[in-house]
This record gives C-alpha cells, structure tokens and sequence, in this order.
C-alpha cells in the first residue's frame, strides 16, 4: 500500500484488521487499507472484498481454506450504529454467506480498536478469542463446548470478571454444524441467515469475548450530533414511530393479517384461526415486561417478555412467524419458548421455523409418517413436536439430522414430491414476507445476493399502507404504477428495487439499523446517512458517490456467486411460486407468472449493468465502477458469456 492509501488519523473507523489463523493459533494486527474504506466504506463492503479476495471458487465451506470474517461500520458504536456483520461462504446455499445483527458486540469492537477479524484455519480444540484491548489472545474453550450462547455468556463474564464483557458466541447448533446455525451476541440478536455460527463451529471457535475502553474518534462532534438531533425529530415525529417502539417487529403480524398476506402452514395459507392470539397488540398487552434497546438506538424495539416460568429478552415478528402461524400454531407462550430455545441453541429462527413447516406440510400430505419423524405426530400446531424438533435440531439427533440440513436441502434428500413444497430463491428460504401478490418484492427476493430476504432490498413502495407518496414514487422511480403491487411494471418496480438494495448496502456498510431509516418508513434518506458518515469520518461523499460504492458492493456479491456456478436461472422464482396459486382472501389466485415476471428480469439486468442471459455483472461494468481485479479473474474463470 502507498503512503497516499494510508489514513494518518481514523474518525469512524478503528483503522486495524485482526487476522486469527486458528490452525497456526497466531493473530495479527495489521492496518485498515484506506483506499478500501474509499471504495467500500466498512461493514458489508469491506468484508465482500476480504471474502473475494481469500476464498476462491469451489472451496468447501467447511474447509480451513474459507474465512469467517466479523465486524463493523463507521457508525458502529456512535450515537445511532451497533450493528455488526458475519461474512464467509454459505454451507446453506453454497453460495455467499452473510448476516447482520444489532445489540452490543459490535460496539464494543469498536472501542476495542478494531473494525474487522478475519479468522482462517481451524483449531485442533476448541478456543474462543479474547480481546482486551491491545491484548488478544486464544484461549481453550473446551469446558464451554457443548454449552449454550446464554451459559457461555454468564461462564466467561464469571471467568474473567467483568459482567459488562461483550460475547459473540455458537450455541450447540454451531457446533453440531446445523447448516442455518446462527452466531449470536447479547443474548438474543442473531446473525441468523446463511449458516454463519455452523462456519464458526467448523473452525471449532466458540465465542469472540470483546472488552474495550478506546471509545470513537469523531472527526466533527458539533455537526455529528446536530445531524443525529434532526434525524430524531423526523424520526419520532413520524407516524411510523407509533409502531416499532412500542410493539416491535411482531406488530407485522397485525398488519400482514389484515392485509391478507400473512404465511401460514409452510407458505399454503394466508388467513389461521387464532390469529388474534399471536399479534403485537397481543404480545404488548399479556407478555411484555419493558423495552430493551441496542447500543446507541433510540428506536428500542426489543422487549422482555414473562409468562408463567417462560421469560427471555428479544422477540421478533420473524420468529411469531416461524413458530406460529407458519407452523399452524396460535399459543403465544409456545412461540416464546422457542424462541428461548432458538436464542440458547443458536438457531436461526427462520430456517428453524421452516424445516419443521415443511415436514409438518409433508406429514399432512402422507410424504413422511411417524416411521421417519422418531415417533413425533407432525400435524400443524402441535405444540410439543414444535419444541421436540428445535431440540432434535440442534443437537442433530434422529429425525432433526434431516431438519438440520433446512428446507432446501432437506427436501432433496427425502425425494419424490418434497421438493415441490419448498419456498426458496437461491435455496435459501424466505423470510415471513407473502411475495406473490406483490411482483416487484418478488424481484427483490429473486435478485437477492444471498436468496429470499427481505433485508437485502424489500421493495417497500409496493407494500400497501407503507409511508410512500405518489411524489415520492414518481421522484425515486419515475412512475406513480410502483406503488400496485400487480403491475408487472419494467420502467418502476426494477429501479425501485435497485433504489431499496444500494439503501440497504449503505445501511449495513456504515452499520446502521434499517430500521431507522426509509426502508422501514422513516425519512431518513441517502442524504442523511451521507451526513452522519461525513461528519463523523470527515470524509465528504456526494449522494452519488455513496450510490456507486453501493453499487460496487452489489456488484462485487454478484461476482463471487457467479464464482460458485451462479446464473440467471437462480434468479428465477420456485416452483411453487408459480404453480401454486394464493387460495383465499384479497390476493386469492395470485402466482408469479414467469414470462411477465422475466420481463422485469431483464428491465433490472440493464439498469443495473448485467447480462441479461446470464444475469452476471458485464466485465465493462465491473472496470467502470472500479472492480478491475474482480472483472480480471472473472474473465481468467471463463465466466463472461462469449
């Protein structure tokens, strides 16, 4: 690196990389390149180019030979960031792996002193890492082995004395290689999606135990903070603000109910009995105790719970989901436990929630019988087998070994008509999101870097009821038809779909909660975030310069799939989403009818510099927004269509 690429003096950043070979058990520091953060910003970006450029294609997940790389954004650990990010290659989907997660962890990185860890090999025991400061050390962890994420938490405080000690830990899930393990920290937030915690378990780590005192260096305090005053007044002014404070994310419940697009029993119904028992008004009125929030949110959409002996902190409506109406249950205390269950295992509740859907949907249908299931009557709803899977699970015992591989996969090995139930893009299945009714949010879904979710670009102007104005659709989109969710519309809905996945590249590369911004109704814009990382940084970036770095990142996640055999054809919707129509309410009839829903394919190919038969970035592309290395080895691949 040149002198010119070096920073003399990091505001935002920490400025230093751990690298953790746990099979040399050395670790490194080394220095943060300042032309990444130039390119790339932090967080989601930085780590997108350390996976590209150390893990080549066709290397096994599980393999010492493929990274798991942790850490932070700019605004992690200031006033309005906490996130952090888990990247490394999926062994869910076999393509790229990664996953987003609040609480404290990442703040406490953060004034540790570091912004990323890069951990290579695998160690012969099992270690966690211990970061003190300046002082990092590996140290055997095999008396935490076999312990869940909330004992391992309370063991190493204990052992090391200091109650306040931030862990990111693997719960058994993680260790038993369970393929949608989750790696989480403060008890409750996960990095739940892609397999992350079974990566961590495969290197035999189980924990990262962070203690810093360095705090952030603020390249324009004044400014910095007037910035997050105006962002909180048009915050908590906002109508939106009635919502998440106060009830969270299980509020959707509510919501997608009563718009007729709530998933029930593995994706075949829209409408459950009961339903009223399992909504956030339900949840805030019987079960919370008081709001928690993550480090530096003022949004405290996070509660703790009780009923009779069941009580935990941190419930989301994608658990309510996975748990409940999914699985054709409404008893809101067997929701919370396990969700307890899912937090302690280390367990992503989505995946969790949709293996056991697809083998209560197969049990029903005759697929599987009692013979295949270790004895457990898998019929919707019942509540016992819901809490016998999620510990067979983990564990990976009998009939959970199957369930541990998720809906995709799972459904593979059972053959004949199991493949035809699942819901997947990308064999990743969805979040708790009814896409076919809404054919723009479907393009987000299929044109996801890391398959069905809506975290990585929901199309939210489609959404009926959600803050969006026709000026507001017509100013971002060029056309008021965005806002119908049938229209197959190929000037509108492609570029709101772009719009929505730079938004949330930026999100998760300065680390912030989407949340709190437009993706979830706030007027918090790209304008607002440019303002929070300039003052904060004192590195000026235009609106358009943050939209390029995006689109860098969007386009350097498309070139490490298409590394792995990624094509068009993985941007297509499943079968089932084609075939299988809606069977009742509003939306009754409703598909994804694949010649109209290819044409909005191609609309978004073009916009965003892809091949249209392929779906793979141009190389021309990749050399105009500054990805010349990765245009290089592509062509070197022989991936770019002739």
């Amino acid at each position: 690196m040149s002198k010119k690429e070096k920073m003399d003096t990091w505001f935002g950043w920490a400025g230093r990389i751990l690298e953790v070979d746990l099979s040399r058990g050395k670790v490194i520091k080394t220095s943060l390149p300042g032309d990444w953060v130039k390119r790339f910003l932090g967080g989601r970006g930085i780590q997108m180019k350390i996976l590209f450029d150390r893990v080549k294609s066709g290397t096994d997940p599980f393999s010492p030979k493929n990274v798991l790389i942790l850490g932070t954004g700019p605004l992690t650990g200031t006033m309005v960031g906490s996130r952090c990010q888990a990247t490394s290659k999926s062994p869910l989907t076999g393509f790229l792996g990664d996953s987003n997660s609040g609480g404290h962890w990442g703040a406490e990185l953060k004034f540790a002193g570091y912004d990323h860890i890069v951990v290579s090999g695998k160690s012969k025991e099992p270690v966690y890492l211990f970061i003190d400061d300046d002082h990092v050390e590996i140290r055997k962890a095999g008396d935490l082995w076999g312990r869940n994420v909330w004992e391992t938490t309370e063991r190493l405080r204990e052992e090391i004395g200091d109650p306040e000690l931030q862990i990111l830990s693997i719960g058994e899930a993680g260790e038993n290689l369970v393929l949608y393990a989750a790696i989480m920290n403060s008890f409750t937030r996960a990095s739940g999606r892609t397999g992350m915690g079974a990566i961590m378990g495969s290197k035999r780590l189980k924990a990262v135990a962070v203690r810093g005192t360095r705090g952030i260096k603020i390249a324009k305090p004044k400014e910095f903070i007037d910035t997050v005053k105006k962002i909180y007044e048009k915050s908590v002014t906002n109508p939106m603000y009635q919502w998440y404070p106060k009830y969270g994310t299980p509020i959707l419940t509510d919501k997608k109910a009563y718009l007729g697009n709530l998933p029930v029993k593995n994706w075949s119904d829209i409408s459950i009995e009961g339903v009223e028992n399992v909504t956030g008004e339900s949840f805030v009125t019987h079960y919370v105790k008081k709001n928690r929030a993550c480090y530096g949110c003022f949004f405290h959409c996070d509660h703790f719970f009780q009923t009779g002996n069941i009580s935990g902190p941190g419930l989301e409506y994608e658990a309510v989901n996975a748990f409940g109406p999914r699985v054709g249950n409404t008893h809101f205390p067997t929701i919370l436990e396990a969700t307890n269950l899912a937090n302690q295992y280390g367990l992503d509740v989505v995946s969790t929630g949709g293996s056991i859907a697809l083998a209560m949907d197969l049990y029903e249908r005759g697929v599987i019988t009692e013979k295949d299931t270790d004895g457990l009557e898998m019929k919707w709803g019942n509540r016992e087998a819901i809490l016998q899977c999620i510990h067979k699970i983990a564990k990976r015992e009998g009939f959970g070994n199957l369930l541990a591989e998720g809906p995709y996969l799972m459904a593979q090995q059972i053959g004949g008509k199991a493949p035809s139930r699942v819901m997947h893009f990308k064999r990743l299945d969805p979040t708790a999101v009814e896409v076919r009714p809404f054919k723009g949010q479907a393009l987000s879904y299929a044109t996801s870097t890391r398959g069905a979710d809506h975290l990585r670009g929901l199309l939210k102007a489609e959404a009926i009821g959600h803050q969006v104005t026709m000026d507001q659709a017509i100013q971002l989109f060029g056309t008021p038809d965005v806002t119908d969710p049938a229209l197959y519309e190929t000037v509108g809905k492609p570029k709101g779909v772009y719009w929505y996945q730079k938004l949330s590249i930026l999100c998760d590369c300065l680390e912030i909660c989407k949340f709190n911004t437009f993706w979830a109704g706030y007027p918090v814009y790209f304008e607002d975030l440019g303002k929070l990382m300039s003052t904060a940084t004192g590195v000026e970036l235009s609106v358009d310069e943050l939209e390029r770095i995006t689109e860098r990142v969007l386009m350097l996640e498309k070139a490490i799939n298409a590394r792995e055999g990624y094509s068009r054809k993985d941007d297509l919707p499943c079968e089932r989403m084609v075939s299988e129509p809606i069977p009742r309410g509003p939306f009754k009839g409703e598909v994804l009818h694949l010649e109209d829903f290819e044409k909005m394919l191609d609309a978004y190919y073009k916009l965003s510099g892809c091949d249209v038969k392929t779906g793979i970035p141009k190389e021309e592309r990749l050399v105009a927004i500054d990805l010349p290395e990765v245009a290089k080895e592509l062509k070197a691949l022989g991936i770019f269509r002739k």
